[in-house]
């Protein structure tokens, strides 16, 4: 067997300038081999994300926000230690300095990196760059899932920073590993969420006044967000281990958080998508789907409880109020939306007998919106009204309060405040409509501003009158949905009867007014696509090319 010269050299001396030059060492290759495949996954990123990455990790702002948070933390660990003193030797104190850390951690994760979000997005508009962006083939969704990225590549460069201190924690007892790992999850969660809000408002407006009073608004409201985070990072350093007991309830509240919190955040993530995209486009239908999964999730959850506490009718009230809140103030924002649907709309509908009749209610209008929040609210009273009688029938522990009648009043009347004000509300954006055009902020400003008149004005007066200052209650309050509701509930049963042939009678009657506006809109059917517009689909998105199905099939 005869072996080649250069074989030999390169057995011989595997660093030779042969090895370096001809055939590379396999840690070179390896090297290579990385670097291409980094390159092509740059090249499969979010460009949106490399970007705001690249311009994050460069600016000034987040040096200095890097270098004053390793500052902090040798501050504080110099500082507490000192503090401790000698007892650092035999006690437990690792939880004292963890709680400093996260104090220190939660200053670029609740307020830096939230802020950051909101100007990002801000910046794209006053610099007239985002008009570059809508034109290119990045669909809204993946400019706000850059903007998202951006900002958890920020939080893990802050968590690589700040990870040293919280091994010397551990090392110093008194806090585990686990409790660790929750702290880190909840401030990560918790800065995400500030960010995606800060990107849902940097989406509301263009104007540049109000830009101003939302940003002075989410500062504060982001200081508010730093001292809770720091209080309730303490708490967890502290008495995080008592919540890995196997029969702790702690639990079954984490997971209900995790839940409000996801479907939340999915809600504010596509409503922030739909602010950004054509107008042409159908913002509406997956925030409706959002709506439908975060309340089926709610009524999961009260369910739930509703079980655990034997049965009783204050879980009925409490789903039925908190129920009725979130449908009220999501129809003010359901009943604003646009009242023409656009051809590339029109040509996604449901074609189908029965997609008609189920998903026409997700079809973008205010009209559809309006049956929308009808229809919920609707199945919610349902479901109240079976878990109101189940609790009578089933055995539960003696409770006074509230009573079957109170409970079924408030389930009626408050089903008929939400019907009536969203339904005058959208016969006055209607009629306002035919003169002007009023955009989203001007339809919920409204409907704020009729439900504050149906609160005040009958309280105005009767604080000028001598008659009925003094009264508990009178029918003159019949449009206060607030303290009628409160006066039924506190023993006002007696005023039940004419209270519930009145309001929810108004109701209905605002209801069929509002009719002929969700019929026209619900004969819209769906129009085929133009002979251009299907060819230029078939272009950008060919059939799949016909493969053998078999081994013995010819190829096509």
């Amino acid at each position: 067997m005869s072996f080649d010269a250069t074989n030999l050299e390169l057995a011989a001396n595997p660093e030779s300038p042969a090895t370096s030059a001809g055939n590379p060492s396999r840690a070179a290759l390896l090297w290579q081999s990385i670097e291409r495949f980094l390159s092509r996954a740059g090249d499969w990123l979010n460009p949106i994300l490399v970007k705001e990455t690249r311009q994050a990790i460069k600016s000034s702002q987040f040096t200095i926000t890097f270098v004053l948070v390793l500052a902090a933390c040798w501050v504080a660990t110099i500082a507490i230690v000192a503090w401790i003193g000698p007892r650092i030797f035999y006690s437990a104190e690792g939880s004292t300095l963890l709680a400093g850390y996260l104090s220190i951690l939660a200053f670029p994760l609740i307020i830096v990196v939230p802020l950051a979000s909101y100007r990002s997005l801000i910046a794209e508009r006053e610099d007239n760059t985002y008009d570059l962006l809508s034109i290119t083939t990045l669909r809204p969704r993946q400019i706000i899932s850059g903007k998202l990225g951006s900002s958890i590549a920020q939080m893990a460069v802050y968590f690589s920073a700040i990870m040293p201190c919280l091994a010397f924690t551990y090392l110093l007892r008194g806090v585990d590993l686990p409790t660790i790992a929750l702290v880190l999850t909840f401030m990560f969660f918790w800065s995400l969420g500030l960010s995606m809000v800060g990107i849902l408002l940097a989406t509301l407006t263009l104007q540049r006044f109000l830009q101003v009073l939302i940003l002075v608004a989410f500062v504060a409201g982001l200081i508010y967000m730093f001292l809770m985070a720091i209080a309730m990072s303490g708490t967890l350093a502290y008495w995080g281990r008592d919540l890995w007991s196997p029969n702790g309830e702690a639990w079954y509240v984490i997971a209900a958080l995790a839940t409000a919190y996801f479907t939340t955040f999915a809600l504010a993530y596509f409503a922030a998508a739909g602010m950004i995209t054509f107008t042409s486009e159908n913002r509406s239908t997956p925030l409706r789907l959002c709506m439908l999964i975060q309340c089926a999730a709610f009524i999961g959850w009260m369910s739930g409880a509703w079980i655990a506490d034997d049965y009783a009718r204050e879980a009925v009230f409490v789903l039925a109020s908190m129920a009725g809140a979130y449908w009220y103030a999501m129809g003010t924002m359901l009943t604003a939306e646009r009242p023409t649907v656009s051809q590339r709309v029109r040509r996604r509908l449901p074609q189908s007998f029965l997609g008609r009749i189920f998903l026409s209610w997700l079809n973008p209008g205010p009209g559809t919106g309006y049956m929308f929040v009808v229809a919920n609210l609707t199945a919610l009273a349902i479901l109240c009204w079976i878990g109101m009688m189940a609790s009578d029938i089933l055995p539960t522990r003696l409770r006074t309060w509230p009573s079957f009648e109170e409970l079924s009043y408030l389930l009626t009347i408050g089903w008929g405040y939400i019907v009536a004000y969203l339904g005058i509300g959208l016969l006055i954006v209607g009629t306002l409509r035919r003169f002007a055009f009023v955009t989203m902020l001007a339809t919920v400003l409204i409907q704020f501003l009729l439900l504050l008149a149906g609160f005040g004005i009958p309280y105005a007066i009767k604080s000028m009158s001598l008659e009925l200052r003094d009264a508990d209650y009178s029918f003159l309050q019949i449009t206060d949905p607030f303290f009628t509701l409160y006066h039924l509930l506190d023993g006002g049963s007696a005023d039940g009867p004419v209270l519930v042939l009145i309001v929810p009678g108004v109701a209905l009657c605002v209801l069929l007014l509002n009719m002929p506006r969700v019929v026209r809109e619900l004969r819209i059917i769906r129009e085929a696509a133009p002979q251009r517009v299907a060819q230029d689909e078939a272009e950008l998105h060919p059939p799949p090319e016909a493969l053998p199905q078999s081994p013995w099939d010819e190829p096509a």
